[in-house]
């Protein structure tokens, strides 16, 4: 997909996933995005300034939160999740037309596996890069 469909809108894997989860959820913010998908929020927080930029989505002050600014689709972001998303369906049901239904859960389960267990590298490695402590199996280091 990401070769077939999202190079040609110039669209990273990422800022499609928090486009199509904005779609999916309606205005958000980036904490409810990163809490209910796979995406690690210090990622989810440079895709949404990058989807920001290319005017796909726009931020404004959340009234429940100030704190906090809620993520919603512009019209090019409509647009563009609307002509994407029939694409990336269709490429993606190539490959899981072939899967059984069970091995198409079992499929599902292992990469939830896998994000979880990726999840506690990427903040490490991103803990490490901004020199700050982490916590990993109940040891506090300095990253």
């Amino acid at each position: 997909m990401t070769r077939d469909v999202l190079q040609a809108e110039n669209l990273p894997v990422l800022e499609w996933q928090l486009l199509f989860s904005i779609a999916r959820f309606g205005s958000c913010h980036v904490a409810f995005v990163t809490k209910h998908t796979s995406i690690d929020p210090a990622h989810g927080s440079r895709a949404a300034t990058a989807l920001e930029r290319k005017g796909l989505i726009s931020r404004c002050e959340d009234p429940s939160n100030k704190r906090r600014k809620l993520l919603s689709l512009t019209p090019k972001g409509i647009e563009t999740v609307e002509r994407i998303w029939p694409k990336a369906k269709a490429v993606t049901a190539q490959f899981t037309n072939r899967l059984s239904p069970k091995d198409f859960a079992e499929l599902k389960r292992l990469l939830d596996l896998v994000n979880g267990a990726a999840l506690p590298l990427f903040n490490a490695q991103e803990a490490h890069a901004e020199g700050t402590e982490i916590e990993t199996e109940g040891v506090t280091e300095q990253a």
